[in-house]
């Protein structure tokens, strides 16, 4: 049934104190509710370690694969990372324990020379670049560029 005509309230300060007790009412299930949101949010990024990064079981890297298997591997530890919402800082930190033989070995000269704190700061991008460097001929990648661009 709807309200009467003349039970609404006729000034505005009548008015304001309704809209003031509708607000105290709703603010404080809408603060809740933002908070319940936000901590969701910091727990989704947070999800992120390494015994979750090592149960995607990302591939192995030795080193002695050459630049085909070197990119492949990229793409799929690449693909992990987005599987598993890794931040940035720790892909270079997660992907290096996956090393063995030759690579490891590298990689603890890397550290060594660099210093373990400078080397684990590198980008993910600054990390490939080495790797490329180190494990994949430049002729083998340009070559594998080559057939890329001018495949039809």
């Amino acid at each position: 049934m709807p309200p009467r005509r003349d039970a609404q309230p006729q000034t505005n300060k009548e008015i304001a104190a309704l809209v003031t007790q509708q607000m105290a009412a709703v603010l404080p299930n809408i603060v809740t509710q933002v908070h319940q949101i936000s901590n969701n949010n910091n727990n989704n990024n947070a999800q992120c370690n390494f015994k979750t990064f090592n149960s995607a079981k990302p591939l192995k890297f030795s080193g002695s694969e050459g630049a085909t298997a070197l990119l492949q591997w990229f793409k799929s530890i690449e693909s992990t990372f987005r599987h598993v919402q890794c931040p940035n800082e720790c892909k270079v930190d997660f992907t290096s324990s996956f090393f063995q033989r030759r690579a490891l070995t590298w990689w603890n000269g890397i550290m060594r020379d660099r210093g373990a704190d400078v080397a684990m700061e590198l980008t993910w991008e600054e990390f490939k670049d080495l790797m490329k460097k180190e494990f994949g001929p430049r002729s083998e990648i340009r070559a594998l560029e080559n057939e890329f661009y001018y495949l039809k």
